[in-house]
């Protein structure tokens, strides 16, 4: 073989095992930055695995006085605004007041006015809302496989959601449970309280209620009437389900951020109350300790006005003698 031949086959062999080498370091370059990336979506929250299995579940204030109890507090909060829901987290309408929970892109739920909820289970394979008092309305889609399941429970009964417009009302006054379906889905619902004699599951279908109360004799499904009157708001929120498409998660350290300055906001308007509070507090006291201290100089007054109206007496009646 002449020499130029072997050298160029030299050049070529070397020139092949470099591109292999080259493209081998590609390969493990690229499996690193891959490996970082991740790394680095993890640490920043982006990508998380209870995320992907928990409702981005939010509260928004629409009206009135809205407050919720975490799970950390014994005492209420007031809210404004929006904020990220957490587990066991009770939320709490005045009279005045509407708010509203949305769980992803997936559902939307109305609190009604005079209600007190708690939010037990936002796992998408377990949701548990527990309606305490009050009402909720809702509108509920793809909750009809086994990946989602929720449940809104009462004092008295059982209601599993399976993708549907419902409303679901429980009356501390009364003790009754009211629970409907408007124009599409179903609700299974069971008696719980301790008055049940049996556990029938009674299914509502689109436009029909059911009543469980001390006063119910029989318990069955009829069409819509007591409860048409949460028609409008179960309108209002298929409204705004539809508004929900470009919802974008957030990541567990930002909601983690939004509940701690939301429930920070209440904190420093609470200690900015307080401290306007404090001088007239004082004021007041001081007000009634001066007021104490006046009637007992005008009971003074009065007794040695009586007793130099008696010394008066008794010397002239000694004069008379």
């Amino acid at each position: 073989m002449p020499a130029n031949t072997r050298t160029r086959t030299a050049v070529i062999l070397s020139a092949c095992l470099l591109a292999c080498a080259a493209g081998a370091r590609a390969q493990e370059m690229d499996e690193q930055d891959y490996r970082k990336m991740l790394d680095q979506a993890m640490k920043s929250g982006n990508y998380s695995q209870n995320q992907a299995e928990s409702w981005d579940a939010r509260l928004k204030v629409v009206s009135g006085t809205v407050m919720v109890k975490t799970v950390e507090k014994d005492e209420w909060s007031r809210v404004s605004g929006e904020i990220p829901l957490d587990p066991n987290d009770m939320v709490k309408t005045a009279a005045d007041a509407v708010a509203e929970i949305y769980l992803d892109d997936k559902g939307t739920m109305q609190v009604g006015r005079n209600t007190e909820l708690e939010i037990s289970s936002i796992e998408q394979s377990d949701t548990i809302f527990i309606v305490h008092f009050g009402s909720l309305a809702a509108k509920i889609k793809h909750l009809l496989n086994d990946k989602f399941k929720m449940q809104v429970r009462t004092p008295s009964a059982v209601c599993a959601v399976r993708g549907t417009e419902f409303a679901v009302e429980y009356s501390k006054l009364s003790k009754e449970t009211l629970a409907a379906v408007f124009d599409e889905g179903r609700l299974a619902v069971t008696q719980t309280d301790e008055a049940s004699k049996d556990n029938q599951e009674y299914i509502l279908e689109k436009n029909t209620e059911i009543v469980f109360g001390p006063s119910v004799r029989r318990f069955r499904a009829v069409p819509l009437a007591r409860m048409s009157r949460y028609r409008g708001a179960v309108n209002a929120m298929r409204t705004r389900l539809a508004a929900l498409k470009g919802w974008k998660p957030k990541s567990q350290e930002r909601r983690a951020a939004l509940r701690e300055r939301a429930l920070k906001r209440n904190v420093i308007r609470r200690e900015l109350n307080n401290s306007k509070a404090g001088p007239k507090v004082n004021s007041k006291a001081s007000r009634a300790a001066k007021a104490k201290a006046r009637a007992r100089a005008k009971a003074a007054a009065a007794r040695r006005a009586r007793a130099r109206q008696a010394e008066e007496e008794e010397a002239g009646e000694t004069e008379g003698e």
